[in-house]
């Protein structure tokens, strides 16, 4: 089992590759989103525009163009279909549209359900790992520290009594010398 340094290393390594990959595929959902939205956007705006600008002009360029002009009444006819179709509820093609583009949500979802869930097991271990060596480090710093105040003990002890010793035998000394 590697170090608690190296669990976070591994983690965070997983969580950049997680992260990575959560963004490209939210990045590509994303692009599939807004081009579906964008194309069924472009074609609402272009039919109401082509509807509305159709049913302002009718009147008055019916009158106009379609005198000995059959092509001007051809499109006449057809800006009063787009104005038509664009008052009918929306097609397939564009419920198929907004489908695809929330499928392609739920694997982006899933992988981020899926890192997440990683992160927190890599986490969890990383911190064990983590409280039991620092565990194992106090307990031998105890260890440790009991031996150096066992060997200190020694040593005072043995300053002790040879101070004593000393103290006593300057003590005979000068009782002796203080004689008759």
């Amino acid at each position: 089992m590697g170090s608690a340094s190296e669990m976070t290393g591994q983690t965070a390594d997983r969580t950049q590759q997680a992260a990575r990959s959560v963004q490209e595929s939210t990045g590509q959902a994303a692009d599939t989103a807004r081009q579906a939205a964008g194309k069924v956007a472009d074609t609402a705006r272009q039919t109401a525009g082509q509807a509305g600008e159709a049913a302002r002009q009718a009147p008055g360029q019916a009158v106009r163009q379609t005198q000995g002009n059959p092509l001007a009444a051809g499109l006449i006819a057809f800006g009063a279909g787009l104005l038509t179709a664009s008052l009918l509820p929306t097609s397939q093609a564009e419920e198929q549209a907004a489908e695809r583009a929330g499928q392609a949500v739920e694997p982006v979802k899933q992988a981020a359900l899926e890192s997440a869930q990683q992160l927190k097991e890599d986490a969890t271990q990383a911190g064990r790992q983590a409280a039991q060596e620092v565990k194992d480090t106090a307990s031998e710093a105890t260890r440790a520290t009991k031996e150096e105040a066992g060997e200190q003990a020694g040593h005072v002890t043995e300053k002790a009594r040879r101070s004593a010793q000393t103290a006593a035998e300057e003590a005979r000394g000068q009782t002796g010398s203080a004689g008759p």
